[in-house]
């Protein structure tokens, strides 16, 4: 999937959010702009929008002086998650009046944990429980969901990709129910800072490593979404050994959705342009395999 023309104006933004983690000054978030512009000017525009976050992002970090502007945001967001989860989330779970019906929930759970994704919601402190009782009621454009309980039931070996750190404690509650399927499931966070995307250390404190069956790796990758070509060699070996792979959030489904890959995507459709490009109502919900269009 190539750049969209409205990705430059968020691109930048993306560039005011990182400066304004790092507690930069208006002088350091000039020039952070002024070298991302630079970039963007000299770019094909051939690639998806992640694959252009990965040098603007450095460039941020070269002028803040600083690798992860985002760490202690993620540590707050996690811990935000962590709460969440357990006092709004998992009762909503309970309700459930079947095993499909349970299943539709953990998905709808673990994309209503993007409410604590600070790149889109810079106050999370911003009557956060509304807007996760909103998330929860969301709409699905696209549930294929019959063709993955018959896989589910196979009792399958799953990789799951992440996308960010506190919406990984909604992760979790969904990972805990295809585990009672799955003989194993391997989650997999970036190796390294990538705006507030989950690290190794953001799994370990919401506890993904201590789910039974369940094995944290790293993609190999600092950068939002994955460059398949370019993936970890554990990834690429638990890639190929998988039964389901499932691709959370829109970096990767941007990144990965139009290669053919037969993976499950869960995502919510957040920009004007791709709901426009798919054909769905921005704000509406994705679990589908393959190319979605």
């Amino acid at each position: 999937m190539r750049l969209f023309p409205s990705c430059i104006p968020c691109l930048l933004q993306m560039v005011i959010t990182a400066c304004r983690a790092g507690d930069a000054s208006d002088d350091k978030i000039f020039l952070a702009l002024k070298k991302a512009l630079s970039y963007l000017s000299e770019i094909d525009y051939s690639q998806p929008a992640p694959d252009y976050s990965q040098p603007i992002l450095e460039y941020v970090s070269q002028v803040l002086g600083e690798p992860d502007p985002f760490k202690e945001i993620k540590r707050r967001s996690n811990q935000i998650g962590i709460k969440l989860a357990s006092e709004l989330a998992l009762p909503f779970l309970e309700k459930a009046t079947s095993e499909k019906d349970r299943l539709i929930r953990a998905l709808k759970i673990s994309l209503a944990g993007n409410i604590v994704d600070y790149a889109i919601l810079p106050d999370i402190n911003a009557d956060i429980e509304t807007k996760l009782a909103q998330a929860l009621d969301v709409k699905f454009a696209r549930l294929e969901l019959e063709d993955f309980l018959v896989q589910l039931d196979r009792s399958p070996k799953i990789l799951f990709l992440c996308d960010n750190a506190g919406e990984i404690a909604f992760d979790k509650i969904l990972i805990q129910e295809l585990n009672k399927k799955a003989k194993e499931i391997i989650v997999a966070v970036k190796s390294g800072p990538a705006l507030n995307d989950a690290l190794l250390e953001d799994a370990i404190e919401v506890g993904l490593d201590k789910i039974d069956k369940v094995k944290v790796i790293t993609t190999g990758q600092a950068r939002m979404g994955l460059d398949f070509e370019k993936m970890g060699a554990e990834l690429k070996q638990l890639w190929e050994e998988a039964d389901i792979i499932i691709a959370k959030g829109q970096a990767n489904f941007e990144c990965l959705f139009d290669k053919g890959l037969g993976i499950y995507f869960l995502t919510l459709i957040k920009c004007a342009p791709l709901s426009r490009y798919l054909g769905v109502e921005k704000g509406s919900a994705i679990f589908a395999r393959g190319e979605t269009k």
